[in-house]
C-alpha cells in the first residue's frame, strides 16, 4: 500500500533485489495490469507510473522531489531482507508491504 493525503494504492508487489545492490519493485493490479515499476542501482533508476503516466529516469541523485520516497525503498528493503513487513514512512507519504 502506498498512501499520501490525496492519493491511496494497493496492488500486489514484486520485490527483488541482488547482492550487488541492483533492485526492482513493480506493483500491479491482477495479471497483465502493471500500475508502477521501479528499477534502482546505487547510482541509477528508472520509474514508470502507469496509473498516473509519470516516467522518470537519470541519476538517484538528481531525483525529482516527488520520486524521493519512491527511491528510498531499495535502501529499506536492503537494509531488513527477511522482513515480513517493512513500513516506511517519508514527509506525507506512506509505504507499507506484506508479505
Amino acid at each position: 500500500m502506498y498512501r499520501t493525503p490525496k492519493t491511496t494504492l494497493i496492488g500486489e508487489a514484486l520485490v527483488s533485489f541482488s547482492k550487488t545492490g541492483d533492485f526492482e519493485l513493480t506493483v500491479s493490479k491482477g495479471p497483465g495490469i502493471t500500475l508502477l515499476s521501479l528499477r534502482q542501482d546505487a547510482g541509477f533508476a528508472e520509474f514508470n507510473a502507469n496509473f498516473t503516466d509519470q516516467r522518470w529516469s537519470g541519476s538517484v541523485a538528481h531525483a525529482p522531489p516527488q520520486l524521493r520516497g519512491w527511491l528510498a525503498l531499495r535502501d529499506q528493503f536492503i537494509r531488513a531482507p527477511n522482513q515480513k513487513t517493512l513500513r516506511y514512512a517519508a514527509g506525507s507519504e506512506t509505504f507499507l508491504f506484506r508479505f
